[in-house]
Parts: C-alpha cells; structure tokens; sequence
C-alpha cells in the first residue's frame, strides 16, 4: 500500500510538473519613443510605442505567461501599469512604490501568468505621459478548455475600440488649473457667491487661419497665471 501512495504521489508531481512547465511564454516587446502629432491643427509632443498611438494592443490566453519588454528611449523615465490584471505586486508598474522607474536609454522586463480572462487596458503610470499617447488594449482570451467556453461566441475575433481626446494644451498645465480652478466644489458646497472666483476665467481661445478665434472643443479649465497653456 505504501509503494502504490509513493507512486500516485509521484505520479501528481510529474502532472503539476508538466502543467507548470506547459505554460506557453508570450512575448512581446514595446519600445517607447518620442514623436510629433499633429491632432488638432497644432504640431505637438507626443509618445509613440512601436511607431503608435494608442500602444500596440497585447493578446494572451488565459494560462500564458505574460513578458513584456519595455525599451526606454525616451529622455525621461517610465513605466507601465496593467490596470485591473491580477498579477504579483512587483509587476504592477508604480514607479517607486512597486519597482523602479525604466530609465531613459534601458530596458525592463515584466513578466507574470495570465490568471483571468477580458479585455483590459494598459497605461504610463509616470508623470502624464498616458494623456500624451501611453495607453493600450489588453485582451486575454479565454482557455479553449474552459468549462463555460462558448463555442461561436468565445471564440470570435475581439476588436478593442478605445475612445479617447486629445488637446494641445500641456496635460501638466491642465492638471494645475483644474486643481486651481475650484467652482464645481464652491457650486457643490453651495456657496452663493462665485462672482471672485469667475472673474479670474480667462478664455482659451486661440487663432486659426481657417476659422478665425476657436475654443478647445474638449474641457474648460482655468487659467491663473500669465504662463501660456
């Protein structure tokens, strides 16, 4: 009795050895570069990975072994963060809370198992580089052992559609006015007079050769300062 428990042990080693070992490694590697895109009417700073905006959408089945490759060619640091993923803290990309920042000119590797299965995005955690040009789609298929796998449903191609707004203005500067820029608390904390704090709302109008004086068609925000937006 005792040979046939050390061979049926045995035995599960070898299965959960080989199950380990099956997992399929999934490459893929993203080099990070600054570019110049012209969105709305105005040459702007921007950053492409692998030559695009958004980043390069990243497949994986579940079971896969995700590794992603990041060179930093950038002047600046980086990094990545794959939002809603369940993966080993260390892999979560904040910058000086979960890993180092990718510094300019070197390359980092991410590399944690596919545990799930949806279709997620991926972004910079650095700085605002994300409303620059650094966010993608993540699809994670899923197994096509799975006991729920639909047949003709799970199994059809899935195209990401990511929907996103672009503004010439620096994302550093919009960031500060719209934390300057406070009536939305004054209105919310019902405070009756806002005749100070509207006064200082300058507009953001800027001259086109084509239509004259035109508004960002995307926020409102503040301006409190001579700097330019």
């Amino acid at each position: 009795m005792s040979n046939k428990r050390n061979i049926l042990i045995i035995v599960l080693l070898l299965m959960t050895q080989a199950a380990v070992f099956a997992q399929k490694v999934v490459r893929h590697e993203l080099y990070v570069r600054d570019t110049i895109v012209n969105y709305a009417g105005k040459a702007k700073r921007a950053i492409s990975v692998n030559g695009q905006i958004p980043m390069p959408t990243l497949t994986f089945t579940e079971g896969d072994t995700a590794e992603i490759v990041v060179h930093n060619e950038l002047k600046e640091s980086t990094s990545l963060h794959w939002h809603g993923i369940f993966l080993p803290n260390k892999e979560d990309g904040v910058p000086h809370l979960t890993q180092e920042p990718i510094k300019p000119n070197s390359t980092y590797t991410y590399r944690f198992p596919i545990i799930q299965h949806g279709t997620h995005w991926y972004h910079s955690h650095s700085g605002l580089q994300e409303q620059i040009g650094m966010y993608g789609s993540l699809i994670l298929n899923k197994r096509a052992d799975d006991k729920t796998f639909r047949k003709g449903i799970d199994d059809l191609p899935t195209i990401p559609l990511i929907i996103s707004e672009w503004t010439n203005y620096n994302p550093d500067n919009i960031q500060r006015m719209l934390h300057t820029g406070n009536d939305w608390a004054a209105i919310k904390k019902g405070l009756p007079n806002l005749t100070r704090r509207r006064s200082k709302r300058v507009s953001l109008e800027r001259k086109s050769p084509m239509n004259g004086s035109v508004s960002s068609p995307w926020m409102s925000v503040m301006c409190t300062t001579t700097r330019s937006c």
